[in-house]
């Protein structure tokens, strides 16, 4: 796998390269409305986008935003989505690592909570996230999971 650069989002082109992918994923793929996917915590300035490219290519994005109703360590990370063609590859993971990295080390975070395709459970276990509650969350028709992580000290690499 050649790796992606991942760059955390500071312009309108970019954050609609991440909202092009999202429409790709969750409203033509899965079949969620178009009017649910862009939300009130895409445009927040608390928000942070950050985009997958090979080469000029945008393959994938995630977002992190503060957890509403929470201390102000944790926040929520969703909307992951790799363009289908790049999936199995190690970019969601990739893209999910530099997400982890910035909560901890930019933004002081101490814990992520996601919620979960229920299909996506054991990918987002064996990085390390636990299930909070097996109460069934459906979004958008599609059945989730409440699940967090706790960011460990040994968060030290660099973000870009």
């Amino acid at each position: 796998m050649t790796a992606a650069v991942i760059i955390h989002v500071n312009s309108d082109e970019d954050l609609r390269k991440c909202h092009n992918i999202r429409t790709e994923i969750f409203v033509k793929e899965q079949g969620c409305s178009a009017e649910g996917e862009i939300d009130d915590y895409d445009p927040l300035p608390t928000t942070h986008h950050f985009l997958a490219l090979l080469s000029t290519a945008s393959i994938g994005t995630v977002r992190l935003h503060p957890y509403p109703s929470s201390h102000s360590t944790t926040c929520k990370l969703g909307r992951l989505a790799v363009l289908p063609q790049w999936r199995n590859s190690g970019y969601g993971r990739q893209l999910l690592s530099t997400a982890e990295l910035y909560a901890k080390n930019v933004l002081g975070m101490e814990r992520i909570l996601l919620h979960a395709q229920i299909h996506k459970r054991n990918w987002y276990e064996k990085a390390g996230y636990i299930v909070v509650s097996e109460e069934v969350i459906l979004e958008e028709g599609i059945e989730h999971v409440k699940m967090e992580k706790a960011l460990k000290e040994e968060y030290n690499d660099e973000v870009k």
